[in-house]
């Protein structure tokens, strides 16, 4: 468990006024089963159980940006278990069970709570727990993006550093260099070793921030398109819906070959993969094109987000209204896409294969066209020339003529 004190519910809670723990450990359990270790992932929820039963724990909530990254997590985690458990417990903590029966708990200093606050009370708590799960999310996804950036800003350095410099350093200014970094670097390294622990074990969950086969593969990309909150629990209940769109729509208009490279180069744009050479704003242009259908079509069949008939009716007009403009905004593209996968044997042969791509006809060059020698060679005649019944005139041979017999 991550909760076990009261002093750590207090953290969370002030104003309760529990003497003992031991009434919620059953409640505590039953949140970190079946609420936050699938938002951790199995491998991440245990190694933080264990870092948990192994490791002081500082419990201001104020700094905890100045501990190490495994705290961090541990008292956001705290934050979401024990306002889960609070409005699980809200309901039974009104009734008493005793041998008389079951009744209503009742003090003589507080009037008994009525139905209105004790469903006030309940709301609040599990507001507040999906509040503190999107924070915990996100600082997850935070840490992610932070280190990706600085594998790629280690890499350029890396290849800086290989490169001769024109000017060599002097020793003094080598030992005053080490000295200073050396301190930093250590604790630099442990703070990272930390972090890319953590990212690792995430990476197990589904709720991964990174949706490695979506057009839309976050959270952070849905909200550009589509207000709610940037609910990461929302966009994690949302992805059925998100997969069966862009397998089911998606893929049948533009080639699932040619979606399967697109969806590369969006995860480049994202951050968490490397950069393909390909990318090029055309591409984004189609992506963005094609992510506006996706969410049109979202708005039409989500239940996670609420929506009359008659905007589901109108999403559902939009979404095939775009999804005819883009694949003939593709079309219209073909020779300036044709012209970007030239050098790129994969994605040319991803494009063709998709069913918008159009086999160009070639024209026929004038030097192609030439004069063919005829198959029939003329015929002699078979009709012999007759003599002509035409007296020639001027003949020498005039007078030998005779007449025809009639």
């Amino acid at each position: 468990m991550l909760l076990t004190s009261i002093e750590e519910l207090r953290l969370i809670y002030p104003n309760h006024a529990f003497d003992s723990i031991d009434g919620l450990v059953g409640f505590i359990d039953n949140s970190e089963h079946g609420f936050l270790e699938d938002k951790l992932g199995t491998p991440l929820y245990d190694a933080l159980c264990q870092w948990y039963d192994q490791n002081p724990v500082t419990r201001s909530s104020v700094n905890d940006y100045m501990t190490d990254d495994w705290n961090r997590l541990l008292l956001m985690a705290q934050r979401v278990v024990g306002f889960d458990a609070l409005g699980r417990a809200a309901g039974m903590q009104v009734i008493s069970v005793n041998n008389s029966g079951i009744n209503y708990s009742v003090a003589d200093d507080y009037p008994k709570a009525d139905d209105k606050a004790l469903d006030t009370f309940r709301k609040t708590c599990f507001t507040e727990a999906l509040k503190s799960c999107d924070l915990m999310l996100a600082t997850l996804e935070k840490w992610v993006t932070e280190a990706s950036q600085n594998d790629n800003e280690n890499e350029n350095q890396n290849q800086n550093e290989a490169q001769p410099s024109a000017v060599s350093p002097q020793p003094s200014d080598i030992d005053s260099d080490a000295a200073a970094n050396s301190q930093s670097s250590i604790l630099n390294s442990q703070f990272e070793d930390e972090r890319s622990e953590i990212i690792t074990l995430w990476r197990q969950s589904r709720y991964y921030y990174l949706a490695a086969s979506m057009l839309i593969p976050s959270a952070v990309v849905l909200q550009q398109y589509l207000d709610f909150s940037e609910s990461r629990e929302k966009f994690i209940r949302m992805l059925p819906d998100l997969r069966f769109i862009q397998e089911e729509i998606i893929t049948n208009s533009i080639g699932e070959q040619w979606l399967d490279h697109l969806v590369e180069v969006s995860l480049a744009q994202a951050g968490d993969a490397q950069p393909i050479t390909t990318k090029s704003p055309l591409e984004l242009r189609i992506i963005h094109q094609l992510r506006r259908v996706i969410v049109a079509w979202l708005i039409n069949r989500t239940s996670v987000i609420k929506y009359d008939k008659e905007q589901k009716i109108q999403a559902h007009d939009d979404g095939v209204r775009k999804l005819q403009d883009t694949c003939n905004f593709v079309r219209q593209h073909q020779a300036n896409l044709l012209d970007l996968y030239k050098d790129d044997e994969a994605a040319l042969a991803a494009y063709q294969a998709s069913p918008l791509y159009v086999e160009p006809v070639a024209s026929p060059q004038p030097s192609d066209i030439s004069p063919q020698p005829s198959a029939i060679s003329p015929q002699p005649s078979a009709i012999s020339p007759q003599p002509s019944s035409v007296c020639p005139q001027n003949s020498a041979n005039a007078a030998l003529w005779t007449p025809p017999l009639l």
